[in-house]
């Protein structure tokens, strides 16, 4: 056999056998893999194409998910598959799914936020958001002649009465409500008996007529008819309902619009209100939630990528625009393009003067990064410049922004002022850029400047270039937040877009690029 029978595309009987088995196998495998997806939507590419949900759910909230995951399954053209059991059990799956490498679960709906949080800490979930109320009451079985007050007389009228395991919300909940209280001993040793669901403890109230109450949620207690009593030893029983978006599923974008739908109060507001729970106002409804961020023009390189990621895990649009805070400010007050859903500064300052100007429209901010201030010079620092006082020098050419439009230009401006000598160096500049992009072009370009004031954060690809001179003052420090607009219309999804600009992820690229990280600093 010669060398060039085994070269592709030879006509050689057993080259051309081979083409063929070849194209059989990758047929078959084709096959395979669409029939494979189609019987488990568990497997294969996801999102874009996501047409099914698996939701974890606990039994105390089935009836209102279930009549709510019928309507997304509606309007979405989607299916959601609901399993029920109590939150710790389900909380307990996910574990095992997570050390199995099984990716079942795409959305866990525990009975009280305190599983929230411990599967987040144990790293089962990500994103979650609450959507209803509900706390532990005394179920009693309608007609019943029952009149107790008080965990005391539960326990000294000899009344048959039943609770839920530990493993459930309720149950949970119960028991340290009781224990604080010190009745737990004896309320566990008196039950006639546990049920692993809140469901069950109240289905054996309604049709057991042997049991007469049940330590059950005040809305399961009402969906199955019983009288409830609020008990002063369970007042500070009320929990959240949330929803919340494992960690491990490949289809999140769906999985985060469920959860938006089952907190909007035009859609699963409704149905929880309607079974008996009090909703918490989530975000207005909209498949595709559409945000405006007001942003400095310094974080641009630093942020895109880590917004870009949130809108395309989110499924929402995120318009950007960049520019300085000064012309960003300016905007908002001339209310041409209204106030954007969040606004992220060059320096804080600019958020302190969008509050003051027009009445504190946005809330809480987040402190995210900081950046000083740094003469950029030639390499070698040619003109020995090592102060603000230096650039008065005689037949200086010194590039700034403009204060009008940027924080850099504002803050050079003062701090030159601050040194004393801003006649001299006033006459030293020649340029007043719009951005600090614009003036690292000049200098680049050569001829035309010989220093110019920018960021630290801006030249980090310009180190084998040039010099850079840091400038001392405190002041010289511009710190970068983000807050969001107290009437935005996805306050949530704003939140949890603010959440996602001090990730750790983010953190990475702010870094990488020069910037020091103040989220989470005292």
């Amino acid at each position: 056999m010669t060398d060039n029978e085994h070269q592709y595309g030879t006509r050689g009987g057993n080259g051309m056998l081979w083409l063929a088995l070849t194209a059989l196998a990758i047929g078959c495998l084709a096959v395979f893999l669409q029939n494979k997806f189609a019987d488990n939507p568990s497997s294969g590419p996801r999102d874009g194409q996501a047409k099914s949900l698996t939701v974890y759910c606990a039994a105390g909230v089935r009836l209102a998910v279930e009549e709510a995951a019928k309507q997304f399954e509606n309007e979405m053209g989607v299916t959601v598959k609901l399993e029920y059991a109590n939150s710790g059990v389900l909380a307990n799956r996910l574990k095992m799914d997570k050390k199995g490498g099984l990716a079942i679960a795409d959305v866990y709906i525990p009975a009280d936020y305190s599983y929230t949080e411990k599967a987040a800490a144990d790293g089962l979930t990500r994103e979650s958001l609450r959507v209803a109320t509900w706390q532990v009451v005394l179920g009693v079985k309608s007609g019943a002649n029952i009149d107790v007050n008080n965990c005391d007389d539960v326990l000294s009228s000899n009344l048959s009465f039943v609770i839920c395991d530990p493993l459930a919300g309720v149950g949970k909940k119960t028991k340290k409500m009781l224990e604080q209280s010190g009745h737990w001993t004896a309320i566990n040793k008196a039950k006639a008996s546990s049920f692993p669901t809140v469901t069950e403890a109240a289905l054996a109230v309604k049709e057991n007529a042997g049991t007469q109450a049940a330590f059950v949620w005040d809305s399961v207690a009402r969906q199955h008819g019983l009288r409830v009593i609020e008990l002063p030893e369970l007042k500070a029983s009320r929990a959240n309902i949330s929803v919340a978006v494992t960690a491990s599923t490949d289809r999140p974008t769906l999985a985060l619009q469920f959860a938006r739908f089952l907190a909007a109060p035009s859609k699963g507001g409704k149905v929880f209100a309607r079974h008996k729970y009090k909703p918490l106002a989530g975000d207005a409804w909209a498949k595709t939630p559409k945000l405006r961020v007001d942003c400095g023009g310094v974080n641009r390189e630093a942020v895109e990528k880590t917004i870009r990621e949130f809108e395309a895990r989110e499924g929402c649009v995120i318009s950007m625009v960049y520019a300085g805070c000064g012309t960003l400010v300016g905007k908002m007050q001339t209310g041409e393009q209204g106030l954007p859903d969040l606004f992220m500064t060059c320096d804080a300052t600019y958020l302190d003067m969008a509050q003051s100007k027009m009445g504190n429209p946005f809330g809480p901010d987040l402190k995210i990064s900081s950046t000083r201030i740094v003469m950029l010079v030639a390499k070698g620092n040619p003109k020995n410049l090592q102060s603000l006082a230096d650039l008065a020098q005689p037949n200086l050419r010194v590039g700034v922004t403009e204060p009008k439009a940027s924080t850099l230009g504002k803050l050079s401006e003062e701090l030159i002022r601050e040194s004393g000598q801003w006649d001299a160096v006033a006459n030293n500049i020649p340029v007043k850029a719009d951005t600090a992009h614009t003036l690292i072009q000049s200098m680049e370009a050569g001829g035309k400047l010989d220093v110019v004031l920018v960021y630290e954060a801006n030249i980090q690809h310009l180190k084998n270039k040039f010099d850079a001179v840091p400038l001392k003052p405190a002041r010289a420090i511009a710190v970068q937040n983000i807050a969001a607009r107290k009437d935005t219309h996805f306050p949530h999804l704003a939140q949890r877009l603010m959440h996602h600009v001090i990730s750790e992820a983010s953190r990475r690229r702010f870094e990488q690029l020069g910037f020091n990280w103040e989220a989470g600093a005292e």
